[in-house]
């Protein structure tokens, strides 16, 4: 009894020393998602490891109700475009930011948290996903990695490695991963209207060059000070080219029965953190942040579309130049109270801007110039937030009080039209509670205010147009700089149950009230559709997720998990009124055998689509989606590893449909072919 008291005060002042649900512990024996008084999720440096995954993606559609897409990236609750938060060691990620740049070599965990939390924001309605990168330094080791991927016949090699040195009063960690990701991808177009059906066949090659840099320094003083300084760069040179051929069948051809183009990104992020903290004599800490980042990227796209009676091309060149800019600051002081009593304090802040530059030309096709446009846009994003946080322990329960003051100003415009500025302040309680039953098992109950902020590209008034065939249901987009916070309540419960060992039983619920939920609106502006975010009434959404890990036999293990998600919107009529393309269910079934050196995986996948309706006049067909992993991992000594995988066998075409109903019907339809990935890895650690 003695050691179990000691193990939980020892966690309860961990937390209150990170200030967060998930604890940041050294010691890998203590379990986070036992000791967190909030629901959590935590994927650790091991389980990165173990599955050889080629993206941070591929890791995270293994956990319990959350899914990614490319579209809306991380989903939690089905949910995504900015319901699920997605931090960068504890900040908000940066705009534009894509999985695809964090490879899992340089991640240390990644924390899912469920409900909210007081200290590392309430931005998050769906939930928080916070990417912590490598920064454990426990012995100088060194490792590298040579991997092989294979799409449709086109090859992905990659490398990587990384390096722990340490010494008294220092310690570096620093990881280098270089890459030439390949992902061709061939569609079917078919539109179909009212005297009207043609399709349209389009071939695109994706191919970058990427480069990541992690480095990071530790040092600490003889006065008890200590600091770190993180940096990550990342670089991309991106090349995508695109080729389509229209089969007219019968109606009216496109604006272009043939197009090729071709779009050449160069990109450079560099983010920086320091670290400052000090332990006080009583046992209280004291911790000072400041972070800064730049993010600038070029575009250059050209375009020819050829008519299907003319005989040249129409011309396009667009120049595009995007500048990011931001920092971060913040700090926060802990205080452990005795009893498992712990009490933080602190508060953050962060300004982003985005300027952006678009000059296009556009050329008939005997060479005359039909227009010129010059577009310059300027946004910025400005927010501060103060938080409190009492963590204390009595009996068998757990009890977390927080509250969050946070305000926003968003200032959008762009060089003919005056700013237009909109100030949001959001006070967030939350609560959570946690009982520990007999067997460590606990039941969760958690109650929160959240939000939704606007995306930055949200608020920009610039117009997106359509290369090739506007219409309803391939509209031009175009930011809303009036746009309003989403604001959310939010009842959170759980209950995990330890049966055996490696055992686990765990089922938990959710539901959130939403008001001024963001939809896009549909619009004709003169001969150009047009569709702009707006916010329009209030949502209902609430789901449950089940999951289960236990052993089947001495060297066989079975994981599995299911979420089923609903959701309603107010202002929208039904059948199918769903919020953002919401998932109503996702679930994963995998096996894995050990039965010494050679383990064998086999992991199942599976996420609903079905109609989903945003407004009275669209409505969207997701795919479903089927995916099996085949894996087998060899460890040849204690210091290599070989690796190989299949990846989506089963492969199945993968159909998006889009259409809308007002005065005359019009349905577009896209046809993704699937394709199963080769894949090949081999780890050499040097100790």
């Amino acid at each position: 009894m003695k050691k179990t008291t000691l193990m939980l005060a020892a966690a309860l002042a961990g937390q209150a020393a990170s200030a967060q649900p998930v604890v940041e512990i050294k010691s890998a024996r203590i379990d986070q998602r036992k000791e967190g008084t909030a629901s959590a999720l935590v994927l650790t440096r091991d389980d990165l490891a173990a599955h050889g995954d080629r993206t941070l993606a591929d890791a995270l559609r293994r956990l319990p109700g959350v899914t990614v897409s490319d579209s809306a990236g991380i989903r939690m609750r089905g949910l995504g475009n900015g319901y699920t938060q997605v931090l960068l060691n504890g900040q908000p990620a940066p705009n534009g930011f894509s999985l695809d740049s964090l490879p899992p070599e340089i991640i240390e965990r990644v924390e899912v948290l469920r409900s909210a939390s007081a200290v590392l924001g309430t931005q998050g309605i769906a939930g928080t996903v916070n990417i912590v990168l490598r920064k454990s330094v426990r012995r100088n080791t060194q490792d590298v990695q040579l991997g092989m991927d294979s799409l449709h016949g086109e090859w992905s090699p990659r490398f990587s490695a990384h390096s722990n040195g340490k010494a008294d009063g220092w310690s570096h960690n620093v990881s280098v991963v270089l890459a030439r990701p390949s992902t061709p991808a061939s569609r079917t177009i078919t539109e179909t209207a009212p005297g009207l059906l043609r399709t349209t066949r389009s071939n695109e090659d994706n191919a970058a060059r990427t480069l990541n840099i992690a480095p990071r320094l530790n040092w600490s003083t003889a006065n008890g000070d200590s600091f770190s300084l993180e940096n990550l760069v990342s670089a991309t040179f991106r090349t995508i080219t695109y080729r389509s051929h229209e089969e007219l069948q019968y109606g009216q051809s496109g604006d272009f029965a043939a197009v090729r183009s071709r779009f050449y990104a160069r990109g450079i992020f560099f983010r920086s953190d320091l670290t400052w903290q000090r332990t006080l004599d009583d046992g209280a800490k004291l911790e000072l942040k400041l972070g800064g980042s730049t993010s600038p990227r070029g575009t250059d796209f050209d375009f020819a579309g050829w008519p299907l009676i003319e005989p040249g091309p129409t011309t396009r060149h667009v120049d595009g130049d995007i500048r990011e800019h931001g920092f971060t600051q913040g700090g926060k002081y802990s205080q452990p109270l005795g009893n498992g009593h712990a009490l933080v304090a602190g508060w953050d802040g962060s300004g982003f801007q985005r300027m952006q530059t678009r000059v296009e030309h556009e050329y008939s096709p005997n060479g005359a110039l039909n227009f010129l446009r010059d577009e310059r846009y300027d946004g910025r994003i400005e927010r501060l937030a103060a938080f409190v946080q009492d963590e204390w322990k009595r009996g068998s329960d757990s009890w977390s009080v927080g509250l969050r003051w946070e305000t926003m100003r968003t200032d959008a415009h762009d060089r003919t039209s005056a700013a237009v500025r909109q100030r949001s302040t959001v006070i967030s309680p939350v609560l959570e509670w946690m009982r520990r039953l007999p067997g460590d098992s606990q039941l969760r109950l958690g109650a929160s205010r959240t939000f939704k902020a606007p995306h930055m590209l949200d608020l920009i008034p610039r117009r997106f147009t359509s290369d090739n065939n506007n219409s309803p249901t391939n509209p031009d987009t175009q930011g809303n700089p009036t746009l309003r916070p989403e604001l959310a309540w939010g009842l959170d419960a759980g209950i995990d149950y330890y049966f055996a060992k490696d055992s686990l039983l765990s089922a938990s619920v959710y539901a959130r009230d939403i008001d001024d939920v963001i939809l896009p609106s549909v619009y004709r502006d003169g001969e150009r559709w047009v569709a702009m975010p707006a916010n329009h009434g209030g949502a209902r959404a609430y789901g449950l997720t089940l999951e289960t890990r236990m052993p089947l036999a001495p060297a066989l293990a079975l994981r599995a998990n299911a979420t089923f998600n609903r959701s309603r919107l107010d202002s929208v009529p039904g059948p199918d009124n769903r919020l953002a393309n919401q998932t109503p269910l996702s679930g994963t079934v995998a096996l894995s055998y050990k039965p010494g050196t050679l383990t064998l995986d086999a992991e199942f996948s599976y996420e609903a689509g079905g109609p989903a309706r945003d407004s009275a006049t669209t409505l969207t067909n997701a795919p479903y989606q089927r995916k099996l992993d085949l894996r087998a991992t060899w460890q040849l000594s204690p210091q290599q590893e070989l690796r190989f995988a299949l990846a989506d066998i089963l492969h199945p075409d993968r159909s998006t449909t889009y259409r809308h109903d007002a005065d005359s019907w019009r349905q577009t339809a896209i046809r993704t072919r699937g394709g199963a990935t080769v894949r090949l890895n081999y780890t050499h650690n040097f100790k």
